[in-house]
């Protein structure tokens, strides 16, 4: 049988082989480091405490535990070769393929300042999220207990470096647990002393919305008591710092959402990168030089029509993955494939409760129906019945009741 490997159940990889499987004639295998897919988007209400991690993963074995012809490994790819048409994985097994398919999405970037990754944490993984929640919820009981009125403060002080839609969910919904969730329940600080600063050194917060979108998102974050720091460039992340060309700041929970960077395999591939280390790909999402490679979503760097790369979004991912697939599931000769073509639909992005921006076609939308919108198209595009239904239940809860519902501190401190 052919051999087709995937590496990574993320959205580009997920919707590749739910697609392609259905030819029976070629044996798929699919490599992930994790045992489940992660619906990346509401991750962040997992690092507030609006959502458990059961919420929004979902076992990759389970998707595909009636598909004969897909196989899953728990893994990492370390290496690959494209010449002997093989992978390495971190087990020391070689896997031999005929296509390969790699969607392993992106990492942090620190911009060359790696050092800051040890005084900031990033949100890609679960675990990241429940860190960043857990520092969180310790630092106001820290605060609660701390008697040295500066070393309170600093546990008060909420910091997120980056004003994309990462950095801009994250801001709002830390100020809503800072401001509005945990009222009244403290007796050492009010809620008035709590500050949530969300640093951007562009101009504008959300760089691919218009000026219009960017302005009302900045108005909605003021109204939720952050407070937004544009054309303010970090220069340095130290333990409880954060020097920027204007001015430093304490804080003892510094969240990075500035930049991303492709998976380190990419550079195992022997292939044209772009400055973020991305594989430049062919229209057709193959390795100019390996037809038999393709790279999906974040690790990609592909051109539009009008040459421009294409965002790193969900839908991007999800639509290469199925374009992919009928070329791998027909066969079809790099000579006789047809470019890819992006579908925009629009973006959106959710600022705090009831408020979200958005762009629909020519349309742009912003406020409570925005935040409806944004609410369904997440609903829609959540694996398995059971996370759809338990993510209504748990946003009834925190946005109708002002409850959250996973405010738990269950690690020990490190």
């Amino acid at each position: 049988m052919k051999k087709v490997i995937v590496v990574g159940a993320g959205f580009g990889g997920l919707n590749f082989i739910r697609n392609a499987s259905s030819n029976k004639e070629i044996e798929f295998t699919l490599i992930d480091k994790q045992n489940h897919h992660l619906f990346q988007p509401l991750l962040y209400q997992v690092a507030t405490a609006v959502l458990s991690p059961a919420n929004i993963a979902f076992p990759i074995r389970r998707m595909f535990k009636k598909s004969k012809n897909v196989k899953v490994v728990l893994g990492e790819v370390t290496s690959v070769d494209r010449d002997k048409k093989n992978v390495e994985l971190d087990s020391g097994i070689n896997l031999s393929y005929d296509q390969l398919v790699i969607a392993t999405g992106s990492l942090h970037s620190y911009f060359g300042n790696d050092s800051w990754s040890n005084y900031s944490q990033g949100l890609k993984g679960i675990n990241d999220a429940l860190v960043i929640r857990e520092n969180l919820l310790k630092a106001f009981e820290k605060a609660e207990n701390e008697l040295n009125n500066e070393i309170k403060q600093e546990y008060l002080n909420f910091v997120v470096i980056g004003g994309g839609p990462t950095g801009v969910e994250m801001a709002g919904s830390i100020a809503e647990i800072a401001y509005k969730n945990l009222n009244k329940e403290f007796e050492n600080f009010n809620s008035d002393d709590p500050n949530v600063y969300l640093i951007e050194a562009n101009s504008k917060l959300l760089p691919m919305f218009s000026n219009k979108l960017s302005d009302k998102t900045e108005k909605y974050l003021f109204d939720f008591g952050v407070q937004v720091l544009k054309d303010e460039k970090v220069e340095n992340v130290n333990d409880h710092i954060v020097q920027t060309n204007k001015q430093i700041i304490k804080s003892r929970n510094i969240i990075w959402a500035a930049g991303n960077e492709a998976s380190p395999l990419i550079s195992k591939l022997n292939t044209i990168t772009d400055d973020y280390g991305r594989a430049i790909v062919d229209p057709d999402c193959s390795l100019k030089e390996d037809p038999d490679v393709f790279v999906l979503g974040d690790a990609a760097n592909h051109k539009d029509l009008k040459n421009n790369s294409l965002p790193g979004i969900a839908p991007v991912a999800i639509q290469q993955g199925k374009y992919v697939a009928k070329i791998v599931k027909n066969k079809i000769l790099k000579i006789d494939r047809k470019p890819f073509k992006f579908s925009d639909k629009g973006m959106m992005a959710t600022v705090g409760k009831y408020k979200a921006v958005g762009k629909i076609g020519n349309i742009e939308v912003s406020g409570f129906i925005a935040w409806i919108v944004w609410s369904v198209i997440h609903i829609v595009y959540l694996i398995g019945y059971r996370s759809k239904l338990l993510v209504v239940i748990e946003w009834i809860f925190s946005y109708l009741f002002n409850k959250k519902g996973t405010r738990l501190i269950y690690r020990e401190e490190v």
